[in-house]
């Protein structure tokens, strides 16, 4: 899955995209950067890959390292979840039409 959905005229951004660049800012490797907000390495990965949706219990971790708010982070998860859906709904759609 990618970090980023692009559908009609939006785009919105997996928030691994922004863990990633926090991660490259930060100067420390992956497995570092992981502990320093408390998750495995391996799900600091599926995150930045997009392949794993952002928890509450994520989000307050961030929120805590990062100084930023839970909401920030579940805000960016909730608008890549919404675009995608309507990717996906729309998908579905136009697949029943060409039947």
């Amino acid at each position: 899955m990618s970090n980023y959905i692009e559908y009609e005229d939006k785009i919105a951004f997996h928030p691994g995209y922004y863990i990633h660049e926090l991660t490259k800012q930060s100067g420390l490797t992956l497995e570092e950067y992981a502990g320093k907000i408390g998750i495995s390495a391996e799900t600091l990965q599926s995150l930045i890959q997009g392949e794993l949706s952002l928890t509450m219990d994520i989000a307050g971790k961030l929120s805590q390292a990062e100084g930023t708010s839970v909401n920030y982070w579940m805000n960016l998860q909730k608008t890549y979840d919404s675009v995608l859906s309507d990717s996906l709904i729309s998908s579905a759609f136009s697949a029943s039409d060409d039947s």
